[in-house]
Formats: C-alpha cells, sequence, structure tokens
C-alpha cells in the first residue's frame, strides 16, 4: 500500500473493497486507511465521499481487471492504483497510479483521471508530479512513460509540465495515442518550480511540498 499527501490532496491505494462498492452502486462514503498495513496511521480511516462520477468512465471499465490484479498472488503492491482525496472535504476526486511494478528495464507506466467537475484545477499536475517523485525514489526505478490521446490538450500539457519527453505515437480504438516518457536521471523539479506550475492557472498553495497524511510520513509502502 501506498499514501502519499501535498498541501492539498491525499493519495491511498484503493482498497478492493471500495471498487466492489463502486461496481454495485455511485455516490458513497468509505472509509479509507491512512497508512499502510501493520503501522498506527492504519488505524486512522479517512472517512471519503466518492461521487457518481468517480473514477471516470475509462477507469470505471478498469476496476474489474484492477481488482483481480490486486487479488491474485504477487500483489502489486504500491505499483498500483490509488484514490485521489481532496484533503478539505475528503471527496475522492480522481483516481491515479500505476500500471504494474518495475519491468526488467527499470520502467513504470503512470495514469491518472480527473472528475469531470474537478477539471482544471491541478490537481492531476499536483499529484501526479508527487508520485513520479516517489517512483524516482525507489530501486532500480529509471523511466516513468505515460500516453494520452491525441486530442486530449489538457492531459498532454500535464505531462509537458512535469518535463516529460514526446517520444512516439501509436494508434488504438479510441484513437490516436501519444507517448510520452521521463527517465530519472535529469535534475528534479524543486518545490519552488512545483508550485509555480500547480499554480498556473489555479488556486494551488503550496503544491510542491510534499507532506503526509496528518502524523503519517509523506510516503510509505508495504
Amino acid at each position: 500500500m501506498l499514501t502519499l499527501g501535498t498541501p492539498r490532496l491525499l493519495f491511498a491505494t484503493t482498497p478492493v473493497a471500495v471498487m466492489r462498492e463502486r461496481l454495485a452502486g455511485a455516490d458513497f462514503l468509505a472509509d479509507v486507511p491512512a497508512g499502510p498495513r501493520g503501522t498506527t496511521a492504519e488505524t486512522c480511516r479517512l472517512g471519503v465521499r466518492f461521487p457518481e462520477e468517480w473514477p471516470g468512465e475509462d477507469a470505471l471499465s478498469m476496476l474489474p481487471l484492477w481488482i483481480a490484479q490486486r487479488e491474485r498472488p504477487g500483489d502489486p503492491g504500491p505499483w498500483s492504483d490509488g484514490v485521489v482525496i481532496r484533503r478539505e472535504d475528503r471527496l475522492a476526486v480522481g483516481s491515479m497510479g500505476f500500471k504494474a511494478p518495475p519491468d526488467t528495464t527499470g520502467t513504470v507506466e503512470i495514469g491518472y483521471a480527473v472528475n469531470r467537475s474537478q477539471r482544471g484545477r491541478g490537481y492531476a499536475t499536483e499529484m501526479a508530479g508527487a508520485l513520479v517523485a516517489w517512483a524516482f525514489t525507489q530501486p532500480g526505478v529509471q523511466r516513468v512513460t505515460a500516453e494520452c490521446l491525441a486530442r486530449n490538450a489538457a492531459s498532454a500539457r500535464v505531462l509537458e509540465k512535469l518535463r516529460f519527453d514526446r517520444v512516439g505515437r501509436r494508434g488504438s480504438p479510441e484513437g490516436e495515442l501519444l507517448l510520452w516518457e521521463r527517465r530519472g536521471s535529469g535534475r528534479e523539479l524543486s518545490p519552488a518550480e512545483l508550485d509555480a506550475l500547480h499554480g498556473s492557472g489555479d488556486a494551488a498553495a503550496g503544491a510542491g511540498t510534499v507532506v503526509g497524511f496528518g502524523d503519517a510520513p509523506a510516503a510509505r509502502i508495504q
């Protein structure tokens, strides 16, 4: 399990129980652990509201696959999907995470989605920046990749802000996809630089500083 925090947002690996409840219905309240299993923080449960639009149409169709991945041997642990929670009201505003653990080349792929009503507020940039920074602290991770539809200019801007390079394109049933990557050998963005990115067209405050879930560390895994 992975937990991360930024000044406006919280991130936690999505409990399987939450995914099952979303498949059964919409707009519900559920508890999300504030820390990894076996820690004091785990006993602190966050009451989170999951609105009908969470986790987005594309992500909703993936829930059965994510449940199967989490329940089979070889649990991907922190390298899986998570819920993005707004601190001020404990609303689930998006879904984000890695599609699989690092492969033999040290590559991981990140994916993200923000609820339609919550777009344009810098949430994707803020939390994806924290996730990418965390990934590059993990042993063996050399590269983070991503893809987005060519027509999705907003998603492309998120990746550009996070200093991903566009490296190609490919077709898909949904349309042409742009392929992106960021390698870990370069200088990481400073907190001040991340603040500037998150504040562009957004009301972010101190968004570049990675902080924890209350008393929990900024990033913990199990």
